[in-house]
């Protein structure tokens, strides 16, 4: 079994990680009002590196964002003095496949918790990010995005102002990968927990770019998603594509485009003009949560049944996920 990432200690806790929704409070463990509402906001032309920072005594919950950003600048999310997010911008925010170029699905995507629309400043592929995922903290988080250029940076972000008992989900994680290699053989490993103590998974993005450009090269979306919360084996999908709700037949695959909804789908879908396939999916598990009380892994299983289209043995893949933690 191949590990794309093998996360770092934090504690007794491996791993790190990403947020959670605001529409509606169910990850507390008891109602309460909403505390006084803060921002940042403003916009200006960045020398590469764009540098924000919330800082309340009394601790509080990011709830929504819109940053202005290249999906390929890379991003660290520090909270309370702690990483919890280190990687590409574009997949915390759902975004690095939906932009690139010569796939369909380019124009961006809505759904009820990430929307992006590519916008293509001067820097290229800059493109705008509403995201509503919850980030608690108990006196500050620290946002910074460094792109490969100047480029023109636009954010607003709304926090409310007082920290709440959140149970499971009072610790924001996120991990990720960024093209990296896969081959449909091998289990490929996004998250493990040991010995991690309460918890919830929220969110998988994926992308995957084929290796080859000979006919049917994507089968290997025909991979099954498995997770093992407290060691009890979780099959979670028939298939990639079913996992994430975009289903479809190969022989009318190659332009259909983007298809989103609230808490899965497809934002980009189709062939590039070298031929080679780029797709991108999400799931958001906010109605469906699942916790864990001290272990979990997440695994996309091998696939070695289908010798008769060899062509789709191998592809590159980028991923984030996002869950949380009761305790550090």
């Amino acid at each position: 079994m191949r590990h794309f990432v093998l996360p770092f200690a934090l504690c007794a806790s491996l791993a790190w990680g990403q947020g959670t929704p605001a529409m509606s409070p169910s990850h507390s463990t008891a109602s309460h009002d909403p505390g006084p509402i803060g921002t940042i906001a403003g916009n200006r032309w960045v020398d590469r590196t764009l540098d924000l920072k919330i800082a309340e005594p009394s601790g509080g919950t990011i709830k929504s964002w819109f940053i202005l950003a290249p999906p390929r600048a890379m991003c660290t999310i520090t909270v309370d003095g702690t990483t919890r997010y280190s990687g590409r911008f574009g997949n915390l925010f759902m975004s690095r496949a939906s932009i690139m170029a010569s796939a369909t699905g380019n124009d961006g995507y809505t759904s009820r918790y990430f929307s992006v629309t590519n916008t293509g400043l001067e820097n290229g592929y800059t493109a705008g990010h509403n995201a509503n995922f919850d980030v608690p903290f108990r006196d500050s988080v620290r946002i910074i995005i460094v792109g490969d250029t100047a480029w023109a940076a636009f954010y607003n972000i709304f926090y409310e102002i007082g920290r709440h008992d959140r149970g499971r989900h009072n610790e924001f994680f996120a991990v990720t990968g960024d093209s990296l290699p896969a081959d449909a053989n091998v289990n490929d490993t996004l998250l493990v927990l040991r010995n991690a103590g309460r918890g919830a998974y929220w969110s998988m993005y994926f992308w995957m770019l084929s290796d080859s450009t000979t006919g049917n090269n994507r089968a290997f979306e025909e991979r099954d998603y498995y997770c093992v919360p407290d060691g009890r084996n979780v099959h979670l999908s028939t298939g990639t594509e079913d996992y994430c709700g975009y289903y479809y037949n190969w022989e009318s695959a190659a332009g259909l485009g983007s298809r989103t909804s609230d808490f899965h789908g497809s934002p980009t879908f189709g062939q590039r003009s070298d031929k080679r396939y780029l797709d991108a999916f999400y799931r958001i598990h906010e109605l469906d949560q699942i916790p864990f009380d001290d272990d979990f892994v997440l695994y996309w299983e091998s696939w070695p049944d289908w010798p008769k289209i060899p062509q789709s043995r191998y592809c590159h893949v980028g991923y984030c996920v996002i869950y949380y933690l009761e305790h550090l």
